[in-house]
């Protein structure tokens, strides 16, 4: 019996010039965008490290002025600081001298008056009206004639 035998033929691979310039080309191209976008991609990177940095000085910033102004609303800063003012005032007392006042304008229910609250405004003024420090003595020295 005759067996098959496989035949070999040669074939010639040709690589057409133009395919190959196309494909030099395309590879060209493909790496002047990778290069491009690389670039941005770099320049958008920087300004969002730098907006980052920004916004954490910010932040550290605005903590240290909350952290002020709540020890400048201690009651002992409050009191020095109208003492450094010269005026002679003390915190409120929540029984007696804090009026809560509805939307309407009237008092809450279970509070001083308004009536009350005149009564205590008008004598206050009138006794700082009638109490006017005296007026300081000058001595003046006689002049003396030799």
């Amino acid at each position: 019996m005759k067996r098959n035998r496989k035949v070999k033929k040669h074939s010639r691979c040709t690589v057409n010039s133009v395919n190959f310039v196309a494909l030099i080309v395309l590879s060209f191209f493909a790496l002047m965008v990778y290069w491009s976008q690389d670039a941005r991609c770099t320049a958008l990177t920087q300004e969002i490290g730098k907006a980052e940095k920004e916004y954490a000085r910010l932040e550290r910033a605005c903590q240290r002025e909350e952290m002020s102004w709540e020890e400048l609303k201690t009651p002992e800063s409050l009191k020095q600081a109208l003492i450094r003012h010269g005026l002679d005032m003390d915190v409120a007392n929540p029984g007696e001298q804090v009026v809560n006042m509805s939307a309407n304008g009237r008092p809450s229910p279970n509070q001083t008056s308004v009536a009350r609250l005149r009564a205590r405004r008008g004598s206050t003024e009138r006794m700082v009206l009638n109490t006017r420090p005296a007026a300081p003595a000058v001595r003046r020295k006689a002049a003396v004639r030799r």
